[in-house]
């Protein structure tokens, strides 16, 4: 007799323990890699799974290097393909490699232990869900990144990728060094004149306290524009309102804010090519807002560098060393225009863009926009007065703005 069972009854089974339908796939996943597993053996897949993760980790760092198309999309396209198939490759030759050595113990003196096939296919339960694991884990991280809301919240909200992300490390650098080269709207870079001191004496009491009073309001920017993956930070200036650098929205047609491990798709309402600030609505994102400094800061006061320089969230100490007016084009390199900023010492990257300096109460005194062109670990911020202006100007119009045109490196 056929038993009918209700696609509703199994949905809530599956809710009863927190879990959802990514959950119950990666589920299908794993029981399929470890019955493939126990058919191969353990030493095949050992091999497999080395070729292929360290010829990921290589390539994936070698390629963005050696490998520079002018066109994003074409450069995006070429280094992703040959990272994969040249994985792909090193994996078979490494089962391959595998294969002889195993059938190399069952022709030596293990052939003569019985026991020896019995358990070389049990082990191969071990590897298979370590590499079955991992390869969860690595989506799971890439596809939250994504710039999609229902895919994106559904994979983060699966039970079995949180508890992978809590256990395992960030994502690897060579990964963040791969997205930072198939980013087309890069971060812009202006020269430091006069050059700040070399040394670097910051408050780290005063880190500590800017990172835990505003990390809370620190947001995650991503969009799909220009032929590539573009990324960059951002924080909460009001309830609903997200201030971010206009290079980091430029092109985009559908900007999507990520927080605690959530996609919202946002809608900018403020856009200026000339100062390099955006501000994004969205009102179903709960994030305490921060305090804007309503003066400029004096010079040496020590503050925090918050953003997601590589994808992953990190808290940079920092120190204003001046505050200046300086003239200069806008993002598209034309004009001339003059706005006022703070000469930081800090040490940012690709993803720090739109993300705040903090000082110790938690009150953000600017926007990272920059990193100078002619000595290291110095960024240039837009002040506090001009994150106000925008503000007060989306207060009394939050229609839907254009975000530019793309960006030409």
């Amino acid at each position: 007799m056929a038993i009918a069972v209700n696609s509703a009854q199994v949905h809530t089974s599956w809710s009863m323990f927190g879990l959802n339908w990514v959950d119950l796939f990666i589920v299908l996943f794993l029981a399929a890699v470890i019955a493939k597993g126990l058919r191969i053996g353990v030493l095949s897949q050992l091999f497999f799974i080395t070729g292929f993760f360290v010829s990921l980790f290589v390539c994936g760092w070698i390629f963005p290097h050696i490998i520079r198309f002018h066109d994003p999309t074409l450069r995006t396209t070429v280094n992703a393909s040959l990272v994969l198939l040249t994985s792909l490759y090193a994996a078979m030759r490494g089962y391959d490699l595998g294969q002889k050595v195993h059938w190399s113990f069952r022709l030596g003196k293990l052939r003569k232990n019985q026991n020896f096939e019995t358990a070389e296919t049990a082990l191969g339960v071990l590897p298979s869900l370590v590499a079955g694991l991992a390869f969860v884990w690595l989506a799971g991280v890439a596809i939250g990144r994504l710039p999609f809301v229902g895919l994106s919240n559904s994979v983060s909200d699966a039970r079995i990728v949180q508890g992978l992300t809590n256990l395992l490390p960030s994502v690897p650098a060579v990964f963040a060094e791969f997205n930072r080269q198939i980013d087309p709207n890069a971060q812009p870079t202006l020269p430091a004149q006069p050059k700040p001191q070399a040394s670097f004496n910051y408050d780290p009491e005063s880190v500590q306290s800017a990172n835990a009073k505003a990390a809370a309001s620190i947001v995650r920017i991503t969009s799909f524009s220009c032929g590539g993956i573009v990324a960059g930070s951002g924080f909460a200036i009001a309830p609903g309102l997200i201030a971010t650098d206009a290079h980091v929205i430029a092109g985009s047609r559908r900007p999507i804010i990520k927080y605690n491990g959530k996609s919202y798709e946002g809608t900018p309402v403020y856009f200026d090519a000339t100062l390099d600030l955006a501000v994004l609505k969205e009102q179903d994102l709960k994030v305490p807002s921060l305090h804007l400094a309503p003066k400029n800061i004096a010079r040496n006061t020590t503050v925090a560098a918050l953003g997601y320089p590589g994808g992953n969230y990190q808290a940079r100490p920092g120190i204003v060393r001046d505050t200046r007016a300086i003239t200069g084009a806008n993002i598209y390199s034309l004009g001339n225009f003059s706005r006022g900023v703070y000469l930081v010492q800090a040490h940012v990257e690709y993803g720090n863009s739109g993300g705040p300096i903090v000082t110790q109460d938690g009150t953000a005194a600017g926007i990272i926009f920059s990193k100078a062109t002619d000595v290291d670990n110095t960024a240039y911020a837009l002040t506090s007065i001009h994150i106000s202006d925008a503000l007060h100007h989306v207060k009394k119009s939050s229609t839907r703005v254009s975000t530019g045109a793309c960006m030409v490196n």
